[in-house]
């Protein structure tokens, strides 16, 4: 019986979802790009918003989002601006599969 887990690349960033939705949702001339599905923990999301915002001079936060669906909360990155080919690059860098990132919209 093999074991499942040495199969496993330890660069690669498991989540739960094991997809990450970026898009863009446009108020008028102001645009915001959100992230969802992103499964780490409040200090690594934090320390990626932190380098995003650095490297594009944006704002960013994190929302608490309630996920009618699963009845759970999901967490969105939230940036001001039209960042999203940054932003896949970027999860593309930090060993986040390419097949995992869905571009909405």
């Amino acid at each position: 019986m093999s074991n499942p887990f040495e199969e496993m690349n330890n660069n690669s960033i498991i989540t739960k979802n094991s997809n990450i939705e970026v898009w863009v949702e446009a108020n008028g001339r102001k645009k915001n790009t959100y992230i969802s599905g992103w499964e780490l923990t409040n200090e690594q999301l934090k320390e990626h918003i932190k380098t995003i915002k650095k490297k594009n001079g944006c704002n960013g936060t994190i929302k608490d989002i309630i996920n009618e669906d699963t009845a759970g909360i999901t967490q969105v990155i939230q940036l001001q601006g039209d960042h999203v080919d940054f932003v896949v690059n970027y999860l593309k860098q930090n060993n986040v599969d390419p097949s995992a990132i869905i571009i909405k919209g």
